[in-house]
């Protein structure tokens, strides 16, 4: 009990108690001698009259750091107040890996593909609209198309559409249920893509993610697999730019063979590159984290 009080208290904010990145955060912060100490954005409360910040029972001011595994489903509300606490607890001065500002980021597909564009990373063609005849002509000059939610995750929602009258009454069902498109070009590939975690400027890994038979999705929890890639130069420096460009200590770069970068995620799972290499990008995050605090 002594020692625990001695030791670096980290937060880990991560939803389901089982996952798997949560969990070897967890065991990455006690190798390097932090006491890890897990509480979900869906208990947060910010007492304003107090100053207080907490989860439960989680002091979330009195942390020495927090790591960001993931925000939890939320409304717009909900995410606005969960990015606000971020905000406040690094103003208080506690270290947020990642920054509240690189999740908001890499979490809005609108805002990457813009700065995507802005520093020279290729990326596919892509329109973001309020109107759905901007968003038809897209579809006409791309022939085939990727719609996404611009806030989205493990590929829910996301849909493949192609010229058509088909393709258009897509959009059109899409365009009722958000009333706003961000429709990207679809790029051929081999049924895969790349993921490239990148830890603190460095490379740290990479796989091949492969849709399942049948599929075009490659997310790994939407039952695609992994295997283990090498890189080109060419991806390598493209994994690294983008990190760089949106401000991320750790992220997943997802890139289609080609090379163009697609889309960055600021809070991505371990537990792929784990299994198809053996390497727990946790670790790292946690010796970063050591050297930080």
């Amino acid at each position: 009990m002594e020692n625990d009080i001695l030791m670096k208290k980290v937060g880990i904010a991560v939803t389901d108690p089982d996952d798997w990145t949560g969990l070897a955060f967890q065991n990455a912060a006690r190798q390097y001698g932090m006491h890890p100490v897990t509480f979900s954005f869906d208990d947060a409360t910010s007492d304003i009259s107090s100053g207080k910040i907490y989860a439960g029972k989680i002091d979330l001011s009195g942390l020495d750091a927090v790591i960001v595994r993931d925000l939890g489903p939320a409304t717009h509300n909900d995410v606005s107040f969960r990015f606000d606490i971020l905000c406040q607890l690094k103003e208080l001065g506690v270290p947020v890996i990642n920054s509240p500002e690189s999740i908001a980021k890499a979490a809005n597909k609108y805002v990457s593909s813009f700065l995507f564009r802005k520093n020279g990373i290729p990326t596919p063609r892509t329109i973001v609209t309020n109107n759905l005849d901007e968003a038809a002509a897209a579809l006409s000059s791309f022939g085939r198309a990727v719609v996404k939610p611009v806030f989205g995750y493990k590929g829910i929602g996301v849909e493949c559409v192609r010229n058509g009258e088909s393709g258009v009454k897509k959009l059109e069902k899409l365009f009722k249920e958000k009333r706003l498109i961000y429709i990207q070009e679809f790029i051929p590939n081999p049924g895969r893509d790349i993921r490239v975690f990148v830890v603190n400027g460095n490379v740290a890994g990479s796989i091949y993610r492969i849709a399942p038979e049948g599929g075009w999705i490659n997310n790994l929890s939407q039952g695609g697999s992994a295997k283990p890639c090498v890189l080109t130069g060419e991806q390598e420096r493209l994994a690294l730019k983008a990190a760089a460009v949106i401000g991320t200590v750790y992220a997943g770069v997802d890139i289609i063979e080609g090379d163009y970068v697609i889309e960055i995620n600021g809070t991505p799972s371990g537990k792929g590159i784990f299994e198809a290499c053996g390497l727990d990008v946790t670790k790292m995050i946690a010796e970063y984290l050591d050297g930080l605090i």
